[in-house]
């Protein structure tokens, strides 16, 4: 898998292929990943992302996970504040 695999995936919004690629050999694919995953916010990366951020052997990728693990949840929190406004409205 390269780089621009990973980029086609996030255009893609394609959340199964790009947490297929947080198991890639290579850090650097496994490192844009997150990244990718903490910029299409959805709720399927939370468990891959909180997994991998304690778990990876390369600390560069669990601080990467840990920062889109981070970055996932706030978004969701925030869509739900939203949804919840919405309805009191």
């Amino acid at each position: 898998m390269q780089r621009k695999d990973i980029d086609s995936m996030r255009r893609a919004r394609d959340i199964g292929g790009l947490i297929g690629a947080l198991g890639d050999p290579d850090e650097n694919i496994r490192l844009t990943a997150a990244e990718a995953l903490s910029s299409v916010g959805d709720e399927q990366a939370m468990e891959p992302l909180e997994r991998l951020k304690f778990s990876d052997p390369a600390a560069e990728v669990r601080q990467a996970a840990s920062l889109a693990h981070a970055r996932v949840a706030g978004r969701l929190a925030q869509r739900k504040e939203i949804e919840t406004w919405r309805l009191q409205t």
